[in-house]
């Protein structure tokens, strides 16, 4: 019974879920102890309810996990890889470009913080031959890596700055330019709860109904903003909802309402609206951050794909 004051009961399985999914039953042969009944490796406390862990059947831990041998030749589990993507739209990029270009407002293209976050090599390679009269860039090593390009190198006060286009380049600034950056991630588990259950760190969200939560497999460790939590849309199983409770170091949760996921399944934080995935200018207006800085802060461990 939970006394009219007491805090809400904590959705313990997100909170423990990752390191259950990072470490696994150990291979020495003994029983299961308490802890590992906590962590989900035999089967979670009974008022956490059912799950559904990404890989099928058996344990939450042993789903997630595929045996390997270590170098003393001990069976060990190791994690599967948890899928976390960007994809850069080039041909959004140089669509861009091509207004840009012919409004007669942009002579320079800003390259800057690794292009906003989309990849300063591949971004220069196709715009090199869209006119140019510069690529603005900040560091010694943008240099080195773009000194193949035919397109000037150039430092940022050496140029108008009237004239130098960055943020409507990648669709980061005006919702009439396509954005080119796609951020998903892997739905690692789906989870049933009741009403009253405080989600993450915090409670900072409390289920007001028996529904279903998602966590997603990406965190603030890979450059997710921390103040997108309990703000920024996410497109999930063909719904948009939004990010319940507080970004951890490497997952969030959502609140599903009613919406079919299951694990595996990936979730799309930003991408094209066009398409019907929320926009970065969507994180923006959430977050209060501008758009190039919530692209920009993106780590170099999702993968990356261009077309």
């Amino acid at each position: 019974m939970r006394l009219r004051n007491s805090p809400p009961r904590s959705t313990s399985f997100f909170c423990v879920v990752m390191r259950s999914i990072s470490a696994g039953p150990q291979s020495s042969g003994r029983p299961p102890s308490s802890v590992d009944r906590m962590l989900g490796f035999v089967r979670l406390p009974h008022h956490v309810g059912p799950t559904r862990a990404s890989a099928g059947a058996g344990t939450a831990g042993a789903s997630l996990t595929t045996p390997s041998d270590d170098q003393r030749g001990h069976n060990v589990q190791t994690p599967e890889p948890v899928r976390r993507r960007i994809h850069i739209d080039l041909r959004a990029i140089r669509d861009n470009s091509t207004r840009l270009l012919g409004s007669e407002t942009a002579s320079y293209a800003d390259l800057r913080a690794d292009a906003y976050g989309h990849g300063a090599v591949r971004v220069a390679e196709a715009l090199d031959a869209e006119g140019y009269e510069g690529f603005v860039v900040s560091r010694e090593l943008d240099r080195a890596a773009l000194s193949h390009l035919s397109t000037p190198l150039l430092d940022a006060d050496a140029v108008n700055s009237d004239r130098i286009t960055g943020g409507s380049l990648f669709g980061l600034s005006d919702r009439a330019y396509r954005p080119a950056m796609r951020v998903s991630a892997e739905v690692l588990a789906v989870k049933d709860v009741q009403a009253g259950e405080g989600v993450s760190y915090g409670y900072s969200y409390v289920t007001t109904e028996q529904t279903q939560l998602a966590l997603v497999g990406v965190g603030y460790a890979h450059g997710v903003v921390r103040r997108a939590s309990n703000t920024a849309p996410v497109l999930i199983g063909g719904a948009t909802r939004t990010i319940v409770g507080a970004i951890s170091m490497d997952q969030f949760s959502v609140d599903l309402h009613g919406a079919e996921v299951s694990p595996g399944d990936l979730a799309i934080l930003f991408g094209d609206p066009a398409s019907g995935e929320p926009s970065i200018l969507d994180w923006q207006h959430a977050t209060g951050l501008r758009a190039a800085a919530i692209a920009s802060r993106m780590s170099p461990r999702f993968e990356r794909s261009y077309t």
